[in-house]
């Protein structure tokens, strides 16, 4: 399990310049810090607001590293990470009146985790952003367990 706290190499989809094409680039992600998994992307799909860009398949996600506190999910586990996540704590999530999340709620400005406010992609040491809270177009990301 040491290997799985360490950062991993990744090839990723990296929008340089909005209007321009994706760009393919090996970023360093970082591991999984509380209450945050980090995910093998084998294959994902674009949600109809981001047919913008391209059509893919059906997501096919496996956790691959999980950070302290996570209990719900372990190594192996198939998910699908969605932007609109449910924490399970928030008083939103408890209600029986909306799943809207007040922590992991749609929020497109969120560029970073919400543990530490720092992202776990890097290119050469500098931190890239994250998207929307998933950055699926990598072949590893870090979201919060509840994604």
């Amino acid at each position: 399990m040491e290997s799985r706290r360490r950062e991993r190499n990744s090839l990723c989809a990296v929008a340089r310049k909005a209007g321009k094409p994706l760009v393919i680039e090996h970023v360093e992600v970082a591991a999984p810090q509380a209450m945050e998994v980090r995910i093998h992307v084998k294959c994902t799909s674009l949600c109809h607001t981001e047919l913008y860009f391209w059509e893919a398949k059906i997501p096919f996600l496996v956790v691959e590293s999980v950070g302290e506190g996570v209990t719900d999910l372990q190594v192996g586990d198939h998910v699908l990470p969605v932007f609109t996540g449910e924490w399970k704590e928030s008083a939103h999530c408890k209600s029986e009146e909306s799943n809207m999340c007040d922590l992991l709620r749609i929020n497109t400005d969120r560029r970073v985790m919400l543990s530490d406010g720092k992202s776990r992609f890097s290119i050469n040491g500098m931190p890239i952003n994250h998207f929307v809270g998933t950055s699926m177009f990598s072949d590893y990301t870090v979201v919060h367990s509840g994604s």
